[in-house]
Parts: structure tokens; C-alpha cells; sequence
């Protein structure tokens, strides 16, 4: 895809929000046209995190049924689903300005399980827009960092798929635990931040 006018405008677009708007701060100026363009995505999306709800509730469902290892399987895909589908996806269409090119970057970069990779982009979004050290953010009572206890659980899930193993209702407990507070440490605040609230079924509407 070759650079074209529209690219032109609004790389232009950039620079003059930069030089006229804040000159002193073009990059409060950039992060501000970012969140802009964030928010605008949830609300032509509103489903967006309707995925990661359904495996949350999945998984609810198969702890009460005893299931305990496919509970924990369901528990982390809602997290993965609720980091990278709910809150990687639509930074990446904020910043890709042409839709189709951002799907195949979001297809490519985000298709693989595990989410590692993307902790250091994580972490700087939660930062500039809400203000928080997402690798600060724990459980109540919980000494580890909370994204350290979701690799912990990742881990988990891969042995039960890979290798077989088993858990108990103690395991199954803390993967929903786990799940819960990475949806209200994590996703509310930043949909928050953006001036966004969570209603029935997962969906986003503007505050």
C-alpha cells in the first residue's frame, strides 16, 4: 500500500496539532488525537469485549459443573481475550490509520496465544491515558503483581492443553478470580479513562 494523498493529510494533520494546538507539547498532542480515535472505536464497536465476556460466564459455567480444568482453560482465554481483543485491537486501529491494513497487522500480531510480548505496549497505553502503572496493579491481599499472576495462569492452561494435566477446585478458583480483576483492574478503569461505561452483556456505551 503506497503512501497517497490521504496519508499526506494526515501526517500534515499531526504536525499542526502539534505546532498550533500544543507547541510546547506535541506529545500530550498526539496521545490526546490517540485516545480520540481509541474511544471512536469502542463506540462503532460496542460489542468489542462480548467475546471475553462469553468465555468469562463459559467459564463460571464449567467451574459450577466441576470441570475444573476446562475452567481454567476458559478463565485465561477470557483474559487473553479481554487484553488484546478489548484493549490491543482498538489501539492498534487508533494508530493504523487505513482499516484494512490495521486488520491484518491486529490478525498477525495478535493471533498467537500468550500475551508477554505485548506487556511493554500494555502497559505504556494504561499509562498515558490512565494514568495508572498497570505493572504496579494487584489483588486485594495478593503480594504478586496481577499481570504476573495471569503469566502464572497462562502457564497453567498451557499444561492442561498441552500435556494433560489436571487442577482442582482451588486452581479453578483463583483462574475466575484472576479473570475478574483483570476485567475490573484493568479494562474498567481504561474504558473509564475514555469516558466509557460497560452495560449489559459487555457492551460499550459512552458515559
Amino acid at each position: 500500500m503506497s503512501y497517497d494523498e490521504n496519508d499526506a493529510d494526515l501526517d500534515d494533520f499531526y504536525l499542526r496539532v502539534g505546532e498550533e494546538m500544543y507547541p510546547e507539547h506535541k506529545s500530550q498532542a498526539i496521545q490526546e488525537f490517540t485516545a480520540e480515535r481509541l474511544k471512536s472505536f469502542y463506540v462503532g464497536q460496542p460489542k468489542v469485549m462480548l467475546p471475553a465476556v462469553l468465555a468469562f460466564r463459559e467459564a463460571q459455567k464449567l467451574h459450577s459443573l466441576e470441570h475444573y480444568a476446562a475452567a481454567v482453560v476458559f478463565s485465561a482465554t477470557a483474559i487473553e481475550v479481554f487484553l488484546k481483543a478489548t484493549l490491543l485491537k482498538p489501539v492498534v486501529f487508533g494508530l493504523v490509520h487505513h482499516e484494512s491494513l490495521a486488520t491484518v497487522v491486529v490478525e498477525h500480531t495478535f493471533g498467537q496465544t500468550g500475551f508477554d510480548r505485548y506487556k511493554n505496549l500494555l502497559s505504556s497505553l494504561f499509562s498515558s491515558i490512565a494514568e495508572v502503572d498497570l505493572v504496579a496493579v494487584k489483588r486485594e491481599g495478593i503480594k504478586s503483581p496481577l499481570l504476573d499472576e495471569v503469566l502464572s495462569l497462562q502457564k497453567l492452561r498451557n499444561k492442561i492443553i498441552h500435556q494433560g494435566s489436571q487442577c482442582g477446585k482451588a486452581e479453578a478458583d483463583n483462574a475466575l478470580e484472576i479473570s475478574a480483576a483483570v476485567y475490573g483492574n484493568i479494562v474498567l478503569p481504561m474504558l473509564g479513562a475514555l469516558g466509557l461505561k460497560v452495560v449489559e452483556k459487555g457492551v460499550i456505551n459512552e458515559i
